[in-house]
């Protein structure tokens, strides 16, 4: 059997050593991996000098890519079977780097710091733990099958009947039995706004941005006489904002309170930042997690939510969901603040976790115990808690309480800190989402509220930056290197220069435009050969199959495939056996497909690789 796995990220890693693993003694494999980038993709790339110093946005204890989905669920048994980035890194790294010079000294560097679970990897090391990861399962792969490595980008794909006829970006062909594509983030072409905004920059000497892999923007061209409007305060922000300060030049030093400083070198442009929500996503807490060590909700859990669906045709009403959600928040908030009171015995403090057991007692939790916990927190306005601020002085003012706050917080870390504890126990709960999302166990006319309010609210909470960004963005405020802009910042030009305005009316010129994120995952507008030649073929189509109530679709930037297989579903509403699609082009048919394997919680990524690699194996 002829398999091609287009793309070399973690995802069809994963479906590799699933494969490995699962195929039978008797039956010969040839797989083809095909990727332009190096083994663990794109955004890993380790060759990007970007990437020596970007940060994953998971602690290195909390990757692998082992594939465990047989393993049983197990916090302390087996948890040391799997080797995660992080004991790579302090075992076998340093001799795989000796063996591969071709790698960048800085990452030998970097794993000499790695040393505990509170470090996160860069991005690029990342990169090298995926070569080491795809050096170690081939050379234990048996005699019957056979694995190549073809640095190149598949630009077609043609139905053979059986199997499949591919060709390269530099003419080779190759046939395929089964194949997956695995993508990850592509990049789009522009819409005619952003034509208009590059022919603009062009035509004036000026700089633009559009949103894409931040590890790729080359800044060296933007100093100290630009103004550069930043749009986007998330991830890619967090990025962006290294390369246009640190990188030119300027050093962060710790003061005595463990607080940054930033010592500029006076290359830096003047950056004007903003977004639509007009605040980043909340720090991770300092990490106080083992590798596979998640929350376990008392009230957030499948089986109730799944007895409520069955009390409603099939359906947890999402209002349902929220109050549950927000109920076990606060469950998280409240045993934190009791945890970390000071002047109680240890006998009291288990009288008192055990009385907020019960939500009936939160309201009389303070009187009952003479205390001052904050029993009324909206989690809706820790999300958005900006709405009521009227000037732009006002705002930019509480952005700054809001940063340290956050850093305060998170300092506490992301078990015992009350808020920052609480944020982190959405990811631990996210299978739990996935699951009733997945499985359709919402009204239809829920599912555009969780992809807009609901997805919007997880993001602000949960899938924010690493606590030193954070720390590194109050510092460059106070250095008088920012400009902080009000919500809703639009960007686009006049006669001269690039425009921001904001909510507040004000009005900023620049020289520069940063888009500072990826692209709007959607296949219609992917800037990608392959991707134009199968909507074009018609072997591809958006999911039809959640409408809005003007009765359009609901998900038709989402590729349609077969939910239990992943089989691709074309436009004529038929299987085209043999051809699968995993991760990213999925989101929205999917619920968070943005996601690095995690050690023994059954990661959407092993879980998706299983299903897959048994409809290759098992037809």
């Amino acid at each position: 059997m002829q398999i091609a796995l287009i793309g070399a990220g973690p995802r069809n890693l994963a479906i590799l050593d699933r494969l490995i693993q699962k195929n039978p003694a008797n039956h010969a494999l040839t797989i083809n991996i095909f990727d332009p980038y190096p083994i663990g993709g794109r955004v890993w790339n380790p060759y990007f000098k970007n990437n020596q110093t970007y940060l994953m946005n998971t602690y290195a204890n909390q990757v692998t890519l082992f594939n465990d989905i047989d393993d049983a669920y197990d916090n302390s048994e087996t948890a040391h079977l799997t080797s995660t980035l992080l004991s790579w890194a302090q075992t076998s790294a340093l001799g795989f780097l000796n063996d591969h010079p071709e790698f960048p000294v800085a990452y030998r560097e970097e794993i000499i710091a790695l040393i505990s679970m509170e470090t996160y990897s860069s991005r690029g090391l990342m990169g090298v733990y995926a070569a080491w990861f795809f050096e170690t399962i081939s050379a234990a792969t048996p005699s019957n099958i056979s694995i190549r490595f073809r640095q190149t980008a598949v630009d077609d794909l043609i139905v053979a009947n059986p199997g499949f006829n591919l060709i390269t970006n530099d003419g080779e062909k190759f046939f395929a039995d089964e194949v997956v594509y695995s993508p990850g983030h592509l990049d789009a072409v522009l819409s005619p706004a952003k034509k208009d905004l590059a022919n603009f920059a062009a035509d004036q000497g000026l700089h633009y941005y559009p949103a894409s892999h931040p590890a790729e923007n080359d800044f060296t061209a933007l100093n100290e006489n630009d103004t550069v409007l930043v749009q986007g305060l998330g991830l890619s922000f967090f990025d962006d904002l290294l390369s246009l300060t640190a990188a030119k030049g300027g050093v962060f030093l710790t003061k005595d309170d463990g607080s940054l400083q930033y010592q500029p070198s006076g290359h830096e442009p003047h950056l004007v930042i903003g977004s639509g929500s007009g605040l980043p996503p909340r720090s991770h807490g300092f990490n106080q997690k083992g590798p596979s060590q998640l929350y376990e909700p008392r009230f957030f859990t499948l089986k109730h939510l799944e007895k409520i669906a069955n009390e409603n045709k099939g359906h947890v009403p999402y209002q349902t969901f929220r109050r549950i959600l927000d109920q076990e928040l606060t469950y998280k908030y409240l045993i934190n603040q009791i945890r970390l009171l000071a002047d109680i015995d240890d006998q009291t403090r288990e009288e008192i976790l055990d009385f907020v057991k019960e939500p009936t007692n939160w309201p009389l939790v303070n009187t009952q115990y003479k205390l001052s916990l904050n029993t009324n927190i909206s989690w809706e306005n820790e999300a958005n808690p900006t709405r009521d601020l009227t000037t732009i002085s006002a705002y930019r003012t509480f952005f700054v309480k809001h940063l340290e706050e956050d850093i305060a917080s998170a300092e506490l870390g992301n078990n015992f800190s009350p808020l920052s504890g609480a944020y982190d126990i959405l990811r631990d709960m996210r299978g739990t989402v996935r699951y009733l999302y997945n499985h359709r166990l919402f009204d239809e006319d829920d599912y555009q509220t969780l992809l807009t309010e609901f997805k919007y609210f997880d993001t602000q909470l949960s899938v924010g930056p690493p606590l030193i960004r954070t720390q590194q963005l109050l510092a460059l405020i106070e250095a008088g290197q920012i400009t902080i802009a009000g919500p809703n910042f639009s960007v686009s030009h006049d006669t001269t220069n690039f425009v921001a305005t904001d909510r507040f009316g004000q009005k900023y010129l620049g020289s520069a435009f940063i888009e500072a994120r990826l692209g709007r995952i959607n296949f219609q507008s992917a800037n990608s050969p392959l991707i134009k030649s199968l909507r074009q073929q018609g072997l591809i189509t958006g999911d039809n199959r959640i409408t809005n109530t003007d009765g359009t679709s609901l998900l038709s930037n989402t590729i349609k495939v077969d939910s239990v297989t992943n089989t691709v579903i074309d436009h004529n509403d038929n299987y085209v056996t043999g051809f699968f699609i995993a991760g990213i082009p999925l989101e929205g048919q999917q619920w968070f497909t943005t996601v690095i394997p995690r050690p023994h919680v059954k990661t959407i990524i092993f879980a998706e690789s299983a299903k897959i690699v048994d409809a290759i194996l098992y037809k």
